[in-house]
């Protein structure tokens, strides 16, 4: 099956016509060997998409997005990697193989697909229930109350389940659905007398997963009854953590935005899609997972949390921060008004009072301190260091120094305490995590130099993709040297390993996803004309410099370090600056900065 599989994959890959696929998403015009158009996955409006039909590889200049052909159907149809290649084999008739399934397998698949069937036949009735029967008048009334008028109710399958504990069961069971099926969905409980309906006397929403398929339901009282909210237990199908509630309707606007807002409620999610505003998606529950951070990741840049202003709802928004960050997104907390949640503050006062809470949403490192300090008694010392304490983990999320004494400086004011003595617990609290603190001169490379050292490198990696033989030529000098970029280095290695083996298609299989981003950009540059040895030649030249010239201010730095403190290790670092200075002069002259 394995073998079966790869030639399958490869088939696919070979078959599928990039630039005719992506053109069904995004307007694509050639220039040059390349296609470019205006990214799908951020607003954009100066193309700096590119699509190279030689390769089958995408990349975007403006969010940094690429890769092969499957990889942009993940993330356009938000998808699998196997729902990909099926969607891909679909399209073009390529039948797809099937492994022996053992009884198991089979009846699980079956199961499944009845539940589905199952769901969309039990949202139909609950629809018809509530716009086509008398029955169903207080239940439009109670939603016309909330602002959701006809539109969204079509839009998002709203219903109604009748006041009767046998209404659903029965009307399906005529439409051959078993209730042992509708048990198995949710939908259904055996009684003494037989099978009766779960939802009873509520507005239903359907919940969907990120392809449409509905997965579950939610039942909302229409009076002051208990409970408020019933929603369908936890099954292999329908698990909360790995769930949105309306991404499958809020996936295009989060995407062409960039930015997704995420509330608590379903409730909160429909009516401020009524009043507008398209990117809102639900977490069901203030515990919002890894696993939904990486549903939003795959679509946007920035996540912003508006869940109730409440004790539960403030508890939740600093821990989501902490799992969005995680997970690469960037992270705003929107703070309602008057303790209302978003579905009530909406309503009373209209979508540009709504929209300006957007716009003031705070960060959400600022967010996790304000709260931190709020639950310690910063009136006297205990509580301050107490206050810090709790506030460190939080710091050490930051995604670069630069960040993180910023913060601190901040903090620092706000609790009237010396800097450097938070700064210093935040190191030691950084050596605890792991997180590299030598205590040596740290060495930051002028952003110039760094530069050039990626040009070479990547301009070397565009040569060698481009005639794979040279690799041989340059292993060796490239092990001394190394690349300062470990993406790059890994890229360098997969591709020496295949050799004149080589081609993108198997390249792009052995890497990780960084290094398919990475692959993806280098082979979005054109490769200058002229000689080719001399080309590699000169990155080489220029990987060297740039290692002798770092080797020289390390220790440069040291000796100047030691020289302070009176340690007498400073005389060799001085001797080994001084003969790496010579080597550098040496081999490239005078012409440098030295």
């Amino acid at each position: 099956m394995n073998g079966d599989f790869e030639n399958f994959k490869e088939q696919v890959r070979s078959t599928a016509d990039m630039v005719e696929i992506i053109s069904g998403y995004v307007p694509l015009k050639k220039k040059g060997q390349n296609y470019w158009g205006c990214c799908p996955f951020h607003g954009e409006k100066t193309p700096s998409f590119s699509v190279n039909p030689g390769k089958s590889m995408f990349y975007c200049f403006g969010c940094h997005e690429g890769g092969d052909i499957f990889k942009f159907i993940m993330k356009i149809e938000n998808c699998s990697f196997m729902d990909a290649l099926k969607l891909l084999a679909g399209r073009y008739g390529i039948p797809i193989p099937e492994k022996q399934k053992t009884a198991a397998e089979i009846a699980r698949e079956k199961q499944r697909d009845s539940i589905y069937s199952a769901n969309e036949l039990a949202s139909k009735f609950f629809q018809a229930c509530l716009t086509k029967t008398a029955y169903g008048e207080p239940a439009l009334a109670y939603l016309a109350g909330r602002g959701i008028g006809k539109e969204i109710i079509a839009g998002f399958g709203i219903g109604y389940a009748l006041n009767n504990f046998t209404a659903l069961v029965s009307s399906l069971a005529k439409r051959g659905c078993q209730p042992q099926v509708l048990e198995a969905a949710g939908l259904a409980a055996r009684g003494r007398d037989g099978y009766y309906d779960k939802f009873r006397n509520r507005v239903i929403i359907p919940i969907r997963d990120a392809r449409g398929r509905i997965v579950g339901f939610g039942g909302r009282v229409l009076d002051n009854s208990t409970p408020k909210y019933l929603n369908t237990a936890e099954t292999h199908w329908f698990n909360k953590r790995r769930l949105l509630f309306g991404l499958d309707i809020a996936l295009k606007a989060i995407r062409k935005s960039g930015r997704a807002v995420v509330v608590e409620g379903y409730m909160d999610a429909i009516s401020l899609h009524a009043a507008g505003f398209d990117n809102v998606v639900a977490s069901m529950g203030t515990a919002f997972s890894k696993e939904q951070a990486k549903l939003l990741q795959r679509l946007a840049d920035e996540v912003i949390f508006c869940y109730d202003s409440d004790s539960a709802g403030r508890k939740a928004s600093v821990r989501a921060v902490s799992i969005a960050r995680e997970a690469g997104l960037k992270v705003r907390i929107a703070g309602v008004p008057d303790g209302k949640d978003p579905d009530e503050y909406v309503r009373q006062h209209g979508s540009a009072a709504f929209a300006q809470v957007l716009a003031a949403a705070q960060n959400g490192i600022d967010f996790q301190i304000d709260e931190t300090i709020l639950q310690n008694n910063i009136a006297n010392l205990a509580g301050k260091v107490e206050a810090v304490s709790n506030i460190l983990p939080f710091l050490l999320e930051c995604q670069n120094e630069i960040e993180a004494s910023e913060h601190i400086r901040r903090l620092a004011q706000r609790l009237t305490i010396d800097e450097g003595l938070i700064a210093e617990e935040y190191r030691k609290a950084a050596r605890r995590g792991g997180r590299q603190q030598t205590g040596q001169p740290t060495v930051i490379p002028e952003e110039k130099s760094a530069g050039i050292g990626q040009q070479a490198e990547e301009l070397l990696l565009r040569l060698l993709l481009e005639q794979p033989q040279l690799c041989d030529e340059c292993r060796a000098e490239v092990k001394e040297t190394g690349f300062e970029d470990a993406v790059l280095a890994q890229l360098f290695d997969r591709l020496c390993e295949l050799g004149t083996a080589y081609t993108t298609d198997k390249l792009n299989n052995v890497l990780d996803d960084a290094a398919q981003t990475a692959l993806a950009r280098i082979l979005a540059h054109q490769l200058p004309e002229g000689d080719m040895d001399k080309l590699m030649q000169d990155c080489l030249r220029q990987m060297r410099r740039l290692r002798l010239e770092k080797e020289y201010e390390r220790h440069r730095l040291l000796a100047d370090e030691y020289e302070r403190s009176a340690d007498e290790r400073f005389l060799s670092e001085l001797m080994e600056s001084q003969r790496i200075k010579n080597e550098i002069k040496k081999l490239y002259g005078n012409q440098n900065k030295y």
